[in-house]
């Protein structure tokens, strides 16, 4: 299902998960900076885990959560997209992590924006959440500018969390 997903965006090809993807990610989630509002940074089986999981999500929907390449050289720059979260099964989850040195160019918003349309036009989702941690200042900018507004806190005892939402 989905083998040949691809959306694509002015600089950016949201696509699935290769095995050339592994040693770019590992390094992204190892970044104790970038895996700071996450419970801890993993090692490479745990990255590995990850991406399988990731790529994995498509197996069981029309939708997944994708491997963000960089369109002008090819260059992998994390993942985005929608997946259903253990803790909201019946909503459906944008989210994105992208490696630092990404942060700051528009890219998460650029990837987010078109998984949005696509909830909205192919999937003709009512609304998609995304559970931010109450200090990640960077992931709440991305939502807002998604048009996406608080909708609660879930300050569970695994991981606190601010819920996003953004009716579509």
């Amino acid at each position: 299902m989905n083998e040949g997903f691809r959306l694509v965006t002015p600089r950016l090809l949201l696509r699935r998960w290769t095995a050339a993807d592994r040693e770019p990610f590992a390094e992204l989630n190892a970044d104790p900076e970038v895996m700071r509002h996450f419970p801890a940074p993993l090692d490479r089986a745990g990255s590995d885990a990850l991406a399988e999981r990731c790529d994995g999500v498509f197996e069981q929907n029309p939708f997944g959560l994708s491997a963000v390449e960089r369109r002008e050289d090819g260059r992998f720059l994390g993942f985005t997209g929608l997946h259903h979260m253990r803790w909201y099964p019946d909503d459906v989850e944008i989210g994105w992590r992208l490696s630092r040195s990404a942060w700051g160019q528009g890219f998460a918003t650029e990837a987010a924006s078109m998984w949005v349309g696509y909830a909205r036009d192919v999937l003709r989702l009512r609304r998609l959440i995304s559970i931010i941690h109450p200090d990640n200042a960077a992931s709440f900018a991305v939502a807002r500018k998604l048009g996406m507004t608080e909708g609660w806190r879930g300050d569970s005892e695994e991981r606190p969390h601010v819920v996003m939402t953004l009716p579509l």
